[in-house]
């Protein structure tokens, strides 16, 4: 999924002309601490202004041209949805510009639009059951590990990886399957000296997947 797909074509940004007061409004509809400016003549992002920078200033007639802008931040229209959760994270914002090839602006992408996205591309929301696997980071290979879980004749619907937080730490590789039955699948991956650990369907909203989009958007408080 590209940063196009989730365009959101009806929001106005502001303007180096926009006053504070306008500034402060739309932060304000949209729930947002920044908000992207763009030059009406070029329809390019000149930069993006935070709440912190207009709270306090005294006349909100003011346009925001007097007051100095973030550096632009924005994805291009064909970048990866990954990219864009990863550009969110960074800068700590609730909406991303989204720019043509030539930097023009298109429009932005939301963080509820990029957190249902995820959802579906994880199939979170899918039947089935979870296992996560430990690995080494010396043996971490998925070629070996789909094609035993294959072999089953499960389908996987999701994978995520978790990169340890030290050195000697495991990587954790989160799987969904179609399969709500998982032994013959875990009995099969140990037998191949895998580490592993499982969840029942019980569980499902409480699953490894739904952590890791978590984490990847955790400043997001939706």
């Amino acid at each position: 999924m590209l940063a196009k797909d989730l365009l959101n074509t009806d929001f106005t940004p502001l303007s180096p002309a926009s006053p504070v007061s306008a500034a402060l409004a739309k932060m304000d509809a949209w729930q947002s601490s920044s908000i992207p400016v763009v030059d009406p003549a070029t329809q390019k992002n000149v930069g993006h202004i935070l709440f912190d920078d207009i709270a306090d200033v005294p006349d909100e007639t003011r346009p925001i041209s007097d007051i100095e802008f973030r550096k632009p931040i924005f994805a291009f229209e064909n970048q990866h949805i990954f990219e864009v959760a990863r550009q969110m994270l960074q800068f700590e914002v609730r909406i991303l510009s989204v720019a043509d090839e030539s930097e023009r602006y298109l429009g932005i992408i939301e963080k509820k639009k990029v957190l249902e996205s995820l959802s579906t591309m994880l199939n979170i929301a899918t039947a089935g059951s979870v296992i996560t696997v430990l690995m080494d980071t010396a043996d971490f290979t998925l070629s070996k590990l789909v094609h035993l879980i294959e072999t089953e004749g499960a389908k996987i619907l999701g994978l995520t990886v978790e990169h340890p937080n030290n050195p000697n730490g495991m990587i954790q590789v989160s799987i969904k399957l179609t399969y709500e039955d998982t032994s013959s699948i875990i009995s099969s991956l140990q037998r191949h000296g895998y580490l592993t650990a499982t969840q029942n369907k019980a569980d499902l909203m409480q699953l490894d997947l739904t952590a890791r989009a978590d984490e990847l958007m955790r400043f997001l408080d939706v």
